[in-house]
């Protein structure tokens, strides 16, 4: 040893923490979805940035929080395809509340069957587009950040 300094031992690898990611993500994706419901009805249509943007908050609380985890991945593509539908489904609520005045209950309720089919009918190449970019930034941003 020169000068008479001792060794010092390299700092133990940093674990994940695979149940604290899976919280982390799942609160971005919940607030995710409702902020991508309020900028497409802010703007009356569907920005495919800001899917990417919901897949990256997403990744980042799986992939920071929950460390290397093989399954956190997956996960990512879950939420970030889960955050996008919520989000549609959000953005049927604010219109509906708007123009008929109903509440959640009223659309998310007993007449599910009919919300269900409303965001059918604006399900076009585009959004299924953002689902397929979200899925995909979703899975790769999530390992990318746990690494």
């Amino acid at each position: 040893m020169p000068y008479g300094y001792a060794r010092v031992a390299a700092p133990a690898p940093r674990r994940g923490n695979v149940g604290g990611g899976i919280a982390a993500g799942l609160l971005a994706m919940l607030a995710g979805a409702a902020l991508y419901g309020f900028i497409m009805k802010a703007s009356d249509s569907q920005w495919s940035y800001f899917a990417i943007a919901l897949a990256l908050a997403v990744s980042f609380g799986l992939g920071k929080v929950g460390g290397r985890h093989p399954v956190l991945p997956v996960f990512g593509v879950l939420f970030s395809l889960l955050g996008v539908f919520l989000g549609q489904l959000f953005f049927l609520y604010l219109v509906l509340h708007q123009q008929y005045g109903l509440g959640p209950g009223d659309v998310f309720g007993p007449e599910l069957s009919d919300t269900m089919q409303g965001w059918r009918s604006m399900l076009d190449v585009k959004a299924v587009l953002f689902y397929l970019v979200a899925g995909i930034e979703g899975y790769v941003f999530t390992r990318r950040l746990g690494a």
